[in-house]
């Protein structure tokens, strides 16, 4: 559901699921992120890219649901700059 608010070209988008009653997002791609994580049939899995790592598609262990968690686990785990 979509609901304008007073101020012009300002929207906030909910979402409809009984689940998540009350929650709001004033950016769509915020509100895309939520229902794709959280709704979706088939949910996406970032894997670490580090052989070895216990979040490592090779080690099978649990991915990460979204790329920008991924990419903070590389960054702060293994002290990796670049991009993943």
């Amino acid at each position: 559901m979509v609901q304008v608010t007073s101020e012009a070209n300002v929207f906030v988008f909910h979402c409809a699921s009984p689940l998540c009653w009350k929650r709001s997002f004033t950016r769509w791609y915020d509100f895309s992120r939520h229902y794709n994580g959280a709704h979706a049939a088939e949910k996406t899995v970032f894997w670490c890219p580090v052989p070895g790592c216990s979040r490592s598609e090779d080690e099978g262990n649990v991915g990460f649901p979204r790329k920008d968690k991924m990419v903070s686990h590389v960054s702060k785990i293994h002290s990796y700059a670049g991009r993943a």
